[in-house]
């Protein structure tokens, strides 16, 4: 990656916007909206994603999205190559296998363009219409990854230097904003032993068939359960369910 790394009195401005009270306080479903806006306003790019996913299951827990131009739509066929390329790029996994969440990286950190044009990864990155992009790490939670993500499509410029130093000066603020949305999270509303039972044996895969054999109920009334906790806990899904309870089941 390369390009000028000086940032300018507006820049710092743009910064300072991105993490005022009234942006991180605005509503959004995982990160706060405005957030999202003024990081495309000091990054121009082709989409902001923020996502936590579960590598071990290869699953995508919780995901939101700004996008800015047209990008084909991510399906579960996209999803399931992702995973598959995901330990293969080290422009993925590296932050997970080593430990090392602290560093705003691209795929230019690790591959020449030739190189990264081999591996699966580029062919997941043709796929969804992107092809450079900058990888903010948050510090993993329950067992969790949690990234921010800019790209740009294969017509633009790559992401500059400058672009990472902005990164990395917000990544605490980011960091800090989500932990406080996943403790809102925590705190209420509270689920009983038997709920949060249910919803650790959701998390590790298994049907309410499964589930049902394993408690000693009905399948029917373990959908009831479940549908008992979506209300309480608001979300409409079990990958959401256990998205907002997950460092508890984690725990």
């Amino acid at each position: 990656m390369g390009g000028p790394s000086t940032m300018t009195e507006q820049d710092l401005r743009r910064l300072l916007d991105v993490v005022s009270p009234a942006a991180t306080a605005s509503p959004g479903p995982e990160l706060p909206e405005q957030v999202l806006i003024g990081l495309a306003e000091l990054i121009p790019c082709a989409a902001v994603d923020f996502f936590v996913m579960d590598t071990r299951r290869a699953e995508v827990l919780c995901a939101q999205e700004l996008v800015l131009q047209d990008l084909p739509a991510d399906d579960d066929e996209a999803d399931a190559l992702f995973f598959d390329a995901y330990w293969e790029c080290a422009a993925c996994s590296s932050p997970e296998l080593l430990g090392n969440h602290a560093e705003v990286i691209t795929w230019h950190d690790f591959y020449t363009e030739r190189e990264f044009e081999r591996l699966k990864m580029a062919e997941y990155f043709r796929r969804v219409g992107i092809w450079h992009e900058l990888l903010v790490c948050l510090p993993p939670r329950g067992g969790y990854e949690r990234r921010l993500m800019l790209t740009r499509d294969a017509s633009d410029s790559p992401f500059t230097e400058r672009d990472r130093l902005l990164l990395t000066l917000l990544r605490p603020h980011l960091a800090s904003t989500r932990d406080r949305i996943e403790a809102e999270r925590r705190t209420v509303p509270e689920l009983t032993p038997r709920q949060l039972e249910l919803l650790h044996r959701v998390a590790r895969g298994d049907t309410n068939r499964q589930i049902g054999r394993e408690l000693g109920l009905s399948e029917g009334t373990v959908r009831k359960h479940l549908e008992n906790i979506y209300r309480r806990l608001e979300v409409r899904s079990r990958t959401e369910a256990v998205a907002v309870v997950g460092p508890r089941l984690a725990g």
